[in-house]
């Protein structure tokens, strides 16, 4: 099979198993919220920023080093299987002996509880982490998609199920657990089956991936910090209602990226790796992936922008109404994110992660002065700050990962992105202006599907070209 082939049907199962997976974590996350307080989200929120954070040191960055390098030998990734393993049951125990100084910095001594257990999906999760690695490598996405669905459906299962019965915040914890023993486990018993590790561990045989891996730890573990700086302070700062409220509003809107972005960049990094070289080539498909992300991200952000407050009342309820304001402005700070997000296409395929670990020191920087500052004031006031950082961070991305990388201009850059913001701009105030004269919520709703049919219509009017190609195989031209 061609390498073309292998892109297309990667992008195909990809888009497929990201989009129902998304779908499922976000009805579980509907429904589990009217079960669910404020503050346990609130909780809950904590937990996985700190587990977030261990995880990054359980891996080292070596998920990017194999996808990089071409050529791995039986020992060579015996060793990283190995390592994986006696690296997460490091971090493991260095989460538990860790977990009553967050509870204390915090005043919330349930995290005692819950963070020892959700982190249990460390030490699961390495027996899995290197096979997905190489499926993904293969473009073998039919695979990943099955898994996830599978997983991600009996998770959510269970989650409702013992939400409904009361659990509380522990009905998110065990219906993660139970998913990642699904998904890890089926990616451990077929890639054992592939892959035969062999009772060998040498260190020095794999520095070669640490050299590309080393640099994507630093900028990960940075990078990390820069995300949930919002998150670690608004807990401190205001309290786990509050947390819970502002969480659930990025939730939303990172959804988004969450989903459309790897339909297309988790198959896109490894396909670049194959033609790394050619950087005429690598211009063209970038700017091919970025008209493609923004045609699917822009409308999207847009609609959460103008219809955020149905939106907030279908999703979770009146009770947590408080919720629409942040989701408008946040909509915002998706945008921007969404844009710089591809560079790590870039990134990867030519284990340039040096620039992201400079880039993304330099970001945590203003990223933890800027939000610790707009915390002195309110939270509306440190929502809008991270709207301006994303922003700022947007243009600078480019500049300093994307135009290093690739050499391509601002206008290439901006003008990739450019018909689908005016399109969206245009759907959005058509839609938005009859919500002046409804007050029926049903009715508000269905003006989303007006936004919708305008937005097409810009494209098939005045960009058809670029609908007949997408109704194509993505990379049909470029990637052969």
């Amino acid at each position: 099979m061609s390498l073309k082939e292998q892109a297309v049907g990667g992008v195909k199962w990809n888009g497929v198993g990201t989009a129902t997976v998304a779908l499922l974590q976000m009805l579980k996350l509907f429904i589990v919220a009217r079960f669910i307080s404020k503050s346990d989200f609130g909780l809950l929120a904590l937990a996985t920023m700190v587990l977030g954070f261990t995880e990054i040191f359980a891996n080292m960055g070596l998920a990017t080093g194999l996808i990089h390098k071409q050529d791995i030998s039986r020992k060579q990734y015996s060793s990283v299987f190995w390592l994986n393993l006696i690296l997460s049951c490091t971090v493991y125990a260095i989460l538990c002996a860790a977990t009553p100084l967050v509870a204390n910095y915090y005043h919330e001594s349930e995290l005692n509880k819950i963070i020892p257990l959700i982190g249990l999906q460390l030490i699961i999760s390495s027996f899995g982490k290197m096979f997905y690695t190489f499926k993904s490598k293969e473009l073998d996405f039919k695979f990943i998609s099955i898994v996830s669905i599978v997983s991600t459906l009996l998770g959510a299962i269970l989650t409702v199920l013992l939400a409904v019965k009361g659990l509380g915040v522990y009905s998110i914890v065990y219906g993660t657990l139970l998913q990642v023993v699904v998904m890890q486990g089926t990616y451990a018993v077929s890639g054992l089956r592939t892959y035969r590790i062999m009772f060998h561990f040498k260190p020095s045989e794999i520095t070669d991936l640490f050299k590309i891996g080393g640099y994507q730890l630093g900028m990960q573990v940075i990078d990390y910090m820069a995300a949930k700086a919002d998150i670690f302070l608004i807990g401190r700062f205001f309290g786990q209602e509050l947390l819970g409220v502002y969480n659930l509003a990025k939730e939303l809107v990172m959804k988004v990226v969450q989903v459309i972005n790897p339909m297309i960049t988790s198959v896109a990094a490894p396909a670049f790796a194959k033609f790394q070289d050619d950087k005429e080539r690598m211009r063209i498909s970038y700017k091919k992936i970025l008209s493609i992300l923004s045609f699917l991200n822009v409308p999207v952000f847009a609609i959460l922008f103008v219809f955020a407050d149905p939106l907030t009342l279908l999703c979770y309820g009146q009770d947590k109404i408080a919720v629409a304001w942040f989701v408008r402005v946040l909509s915002l700070w998706g945008f921007f994110q969404s844009i710089g997000n591809p560079a790590s296409i870039l990134m990867v395929s030519l284990g340039r992660t040096d620039l992201g670990f400079y880039w993304t020191l330099i970001r945590v920087v203003f990223t933890f002065a800027a939000t610790y500052v707009a915390c002195l004031y309110n939270i509306q006031v440190l929502s809008y700050v991270q709207v301006a950082l994303a922003a700022v961070f947007m243009v600078a991305y480019w500049r300093m990962m994307v135009y290093k990388m690739i050499q391509l201009p601002m206008r290439q850059y901006l003008g990739a992105i450019a018909f689908s913001f005016v399109a969206a701009i245009l759907a959005a105030g058509l839609s938005a202006f009859p919500l002046l004269f409804l007050d029926n919520f049903y009715l508000r709703l269905a003006l989303i599907a007006l936004f919708g049919i305008v937005y097409l219509a810009i494209y098939w009017f005045f960009n058809r070209p670029f609908i007949m190609e997408l109704k194509g195989y993505i990379f049909q031209q470029h990637i052969k």
